[in-house]
């Protein structure tokens, strides 16, 4: 692995290249001081398109926060076929920048995805999750990632369109508010069909080999079956549990979220 800063940025807030072990360019940054944490980007975003853009600045009061575009974003590579084990090797690409040992927040599909990581033995001491989404039933032959492959060829409009109101669910009243999609996500539209490989057979019960400390949140006003899948993963899982904090849907606020934070990285 090679870590590479860019000189053009300051030292205070450091960004950089590290190699995944398949070759691929992951960008990061890095910004604060204190304890390391790692964030994994839910689906479709980069570090520049993020919902949560002002959330590492306010973890920087607590932690050395580590930000990355997942691969297929921003200014990271990819690779021509897509398996969720080369994302599980660009997190450990990440968390081995640190010095220590390392929390890791991950948001929605990022979630899952650090439950991956975790069970396939990524080098986290532990987790906060906020609203990881499970799709129990597994898809083996690949119709979910089909259907995206069709909506792609359609244009990346009509992808992001139908992953927002079909897959992920997103109430009308929350779209009319959302701002138009920008160019920048649209370009980074084909990273959608990632999250509909890896999601489809991701029952509770497949986490329970995860031992490190998990914190699961969830919003007080989000959608129900958030808050079941936090439960049936507070179950199946040996040291988790779950904390439903003032929100809205699919969201809480820098705040409360980083005080949640760092009180159980730090207890």
């Amino acid at each position: 692995m090679d870590a590479t800063q860019d000189a053009t940025h300051t030292p205070a807030q450091p960004r950089g290249i590290a190699d995944s072990a398949d070759g691929t360019p992951i960008a990061w940054s890095r910004v604060g001081a204190g304890p390391d944490l790692v964030m994994v980007h839910s689906v479709g975003v980069s570090r520049a398109t993020t919902p949560q853009p002002t959330l590492a600045a306010a973890l920087a009061e607590h932690f050395t926060v580590w930000t990355y575009d997942r691969r297929g974003k921003g200014e990271s590579g990819d690779a021509e076929a897509y398996d969720v084990q080369r994302e599980v090797e660009d997190l450990t690409a990440i968390v081995e920048l640190a010095s220590g040992p390392v929390t890791v927040y991950g948001f929605s599909s990022g979630a899952t995805l650090s439950l991956i990581a975790a069970a396939a033995g990524a080098p986290i001491e532990r987790l906060a999750l906020l609203e990881p989404p499970l799709f129990a039933d597994p898809d083996p032959a690949h119709r979910f990632r089909a259907e995206g492959e069709r909506r792609l060829v359609e244009g990346p409009e009509v992808l992001h369109q139908w992953f927002m109101t079909e897959v992920v669910g997103v109430p009308e009243e929350v779209l009319a508010e959302l701002p138009p999609v920008s160019d920048e996500t649209l370009r980074d539209a084909a990273s959608l069909l990632h999250e509909l490989t890896f999601l489809p057979g991701t029952p509770a019960q497949r986490f329970a080999s995860v031992r490190q400390p998990i914190l699961l949140i969830a919003s007080d006003s989000t959608a129900p079956d958030i808050h079941t899948w936090g439960r049936e993963l507070e179950a199946a899982m040996p040291d988790a549990r779950m904390a439903v904090l003032p929100g809205e849907w699919h969201g809480v606020d820098d705040a409360t979220l980083t005080r949640a934070i760092s009180d159980f990285a730090t207890a």
